[in-house]
């Protein structure tokens, strides 16, 4: 092809470029709600004639996705006063290549540039690459019409319409966009004509995304969990027992084959991580600010069992019940404890499991909102955005949707279709509606880029809903429904989810917990809201500034006075950890390890170094803390965990101080000794209150050289 194209260029010699080109564009987008797999849809190059009196003939070259979509058919709109543009009385004639496997390769600087305004002048530098495995193709359409007229018309209006079908195969939800790649024109001599290009010149399509879909699902992903295990959703069929595991990708949508699934089935619906990575998992997530929290809840809980001051979440509670006797008590703090100082203690293989042999753990699992919605047929809700104010908008429920039994006061939570998940406040109520206070704008429906914008309607400043609400407030069921006061009610969390037919398409936004995880550094974040203002619920805000679904949450959300972090009553804070590079004298090494609070009341630090077990032992951890501490270090195949915490919340550290030294024995002469070793992620630091306070490393690596390596 890119021969033929040269060779066409040589044959034209005849040059007289317009001072009036025809313009041309596509549309933005096309296909949409109503658009399913078999069904067609117009692709249509628009042109302004621009009063332009020369240009007879034009070369439409467009680039589409061979691999879902087939052409059906090219026409032209004829003439002005008759459907088209072009001059009235012209003869028109039509023809079409199409090239598949060709990709247009876009030049944008140089001589050579084809991405240019003028379309003619990418025509001549127009360049193509070729695959058998391409999914794009090239179709060529030529338009010649010969009339002594100008063009009518100063507007756009269809010129061509091309006809596609979504192939009734294609298994795909989004495609490529249709790009016009460019217009090229000649003039009755044959001499080229300049062309304008205008944008858009990238088209998307759309199509349905319900159809073929029993259920969209996602979870509230935290990446911290995500970088240390596969994930996988299992959804157990409840009569058969039958079940199926579904990847989790980088952003919580869960990657489903629907065809895997039935129509109207109830399954059991968990997340599950490798089993395989359980101490990983466990070591990584369960740190001292998760104990010395859970400590403070149950020393400030008096003399009576009833709830402390530290832990304000249900969920919190939930996790710190280690010993699952629905309080906490003296019986939690010892397991936490002992997986925070020792290794692979709070979680452990079953007896029958084989290590290594690939299998899945489930976690606490709930679905994320106490009201859920699949689209209807009887508009029974409608938003009116930002009417409270901006950024807070109100949500009004028809009442005759809410159940004997639930209240709607008893509503914390919503998932409204794929527009918002998150917590609600109850306002009031009357015979009709439910009113709700929601901090959110309903982006998704106010800008029409809801799948299910079909069943979402404008109404002047409000938007109705075609929505069939189901409601389920069980702390077992429902992740917005957990409160302080009824967390201990939780047997075992369960969600349960019932396909509908083919194509309802039901929203699943789900949320877990790990076991211990007190702060949820790797679990999902609890949100609350109050007044309009929406706040994660969180003392463990340096753990989480790793984790990207927190990022992306709080950068929508009005930030703390205190600074760049989140809107929490807990301003962030560090320490400063200080390491220094050792030379090697003899056959003993000591690591001191120095710390500046900052001005921070420290109660607790753990901190977590790797080694090659090959070249040093370790041997002691020798303390510089309050009698009161409680100290720990303990090494395990090349790696060694060592703190200390504050046990009575008594007697914190404040300012420099040097609370460790590391003694470590060199295998072999000291002092020819090459090696380091390297500061693992999994370290932490408390206030004396629990929070966890942010640890900034002067270095991650400490080099250990024997003197006769200088």
């Amino acid at each position: 092809m890119k021969k033929f194209l040269v060779l066409l260029l040589t044959l034209v010699s005849l040059v007289s470029y317009s001072q009036n080109p025809i313009k041309f564009r596509a549309l933005s987008s096309v296909g949409g709600a109503t658009l399913n797999r078999g069904g067609t849809f117009e692709y249509i190059v628009q042109a302004n004639g621009n009063s332009n009196a020369t240009t007879r003939q034009v070369l439409v070259d467009m680039q589409y996705d061979k691999d879902n979509f087939e052409l059906v058919s090219v026409a032209h709109t004829g003439t002005g006063g008759n459907g088209g543009i072009l001059p009235g009385g012209s003869t028109i004639n039509l023809s079409y290549y199409d090239y598949p496997g060709y990709t247009f390769t876009t030049v944008s600087s140089g001589n050579s540039a084809n991405n240019t305004t003028n379309g003619t002048t990418n025509y001549q530098y127009a360049q193509y690459a070729f695959s058998n495995t391409s999914a794009n193709a090239i179709l060529r359409t030529t338009l010649t019409w010969s009339t002594t007229a100008a063009m009518p018309y100063t507007s756009y209006d269809k010129l061509i319409v091309f006809t596609f079908r979504l192939k009734a195969a294609s298994t795909a939800y989004t495609f490529n966009p249709i790009k016009l790649n460019f217009v090229a024109g000649w003039n009755v001599t044959g001499g080229w004509d300049n062309t304008l290009m205008e944008s858009p010149l990238s088209t998307a399509i759309t199509m349905n995304q319900n159809f073929g879909k029993f259920v969209s699902a996602k979870v509230d992903l935290n990446s911290n969990l995500y970088n240390l295990s596969s994930l996988k959703v299992l959804f157990r069929d409840t009569l058969t027992n039958q079940a199926q595991l579904f990847s989790v990708l980088a952003d919580g949508t869960v990657d489903i084959n629907q065809g895997l699934l039935a129509a109207n089935k109830v399954y059991d619906v968990g997340l599950m991580h490798e089993m395989d990575k359980i101490h990983t998992i466990y070591n990584s997530a369960i740190t001292i600010s998760d104990f010395s929290t859970a400590q403070a809840e149950f020393t400030s809980m008096g003399l009576t069992a009833t709830k402390g001051v530290n832990l304000n979440t249900g969920q919190a509670l939930y996790a710190a019940d280690i010993n699952r006797n629905q309080k906490i008590d003296g019986g939690d703090l010892p397991r936490l404890l002992g997986q925070v100082a020792g290794k692979d203690t709070l979680m452990t293989f079953p007896t029958s499991y084989t290590v290594g042999s690939g299998g899945w753990m489930g976690l606490p699992t709930w679905r994320a909102a106490d009201a859920t919605t699949t689209w209807g047929q009887v508009e029974w809700a409608y938003i009116s955005p930002n009417s409270y104010s901006t950024g807070v908008s109100a949500l009004r429920i028809d009442m005759r949707e809410f159940p004997a039994g639930t209240l709607p006061n008893q509503i914390k939570s919503i998932q409204l279709f794929d527009v918002y998940t998150g917590p609600i406040e109850y306002m009031s109520e009357d015979a009709t509606w439910a009113l709700y206070k929601v901090p959110s704008t309903f982006a998704k429906a106010t800008d029409g880029t809801s799948t299910y914008a079909a069943y979402i309607r404008q109404n002047t400043t409000d938007y109705s809903f075609r929505a069939e609400f189901e409601f389920n407030t069980s702390v077992n069921n429902s992740w917005g429904a957990i409160t302080t006061s009824n967390w201990n009610n939780i047997t075992y969390p369960k969600t349960y989810f019932k396909t509908g037919t083919l194509g309802a398409n039901a929203v699943l936004d789900l949320k877990y917990l790990l076991w211990g995880d007190v702060n949820r550094s790797h679990s999902s974040q609890v949100v609350t809201t109050s007044g309009g203002s929406s706040t994660i619920q969180t003392n463990a805000i340096p753990s989480l500034q790793m984790n990207m679904a927190f990022n992306e949450t709080t950068s929508k959300m009005s930030m703390a006075s205190t600074g760049p972090y989140i809107n929490t009553n807990f301003a962030y804070t560090s320490i400063d950890v200080n390491l220094a590079n050792q030379t090697v004298t003899g056959n003993t090494v000591e690591i001191p390890v120095n710390i500046d609070t900052k001005g921070n009341s420290m109660g607790g630090l753990q901190l977590e170094f790797t080694y090659d077990p090959t070249k040093i032992k370790f041997e002691e951890m020798i303390s510089n803390v309050p009698n009161s501490w409680f100290v720990f270090a303990n090494a395990k195949e090349g790696v060694v965990k060592f703190g200390a915490l504050d046990q009575n919340n008594s007697n914190p550290i404040k300012g420099t101080n040097m609370p460790f030294k590391l003694k470590f024995s060199t295998i072999g002469n000291g002092v020819d000794v090459l090696t380091s070793l390297k500061v693992s992620q999994t370290m932490d630091a408390a206030d004396n209150k629990g929070n966890q306070l942010g640890v900034v490393l002067n270095m991650t690596n400490i080099k250990l050289t024997g003197y006769n390596n200088f």
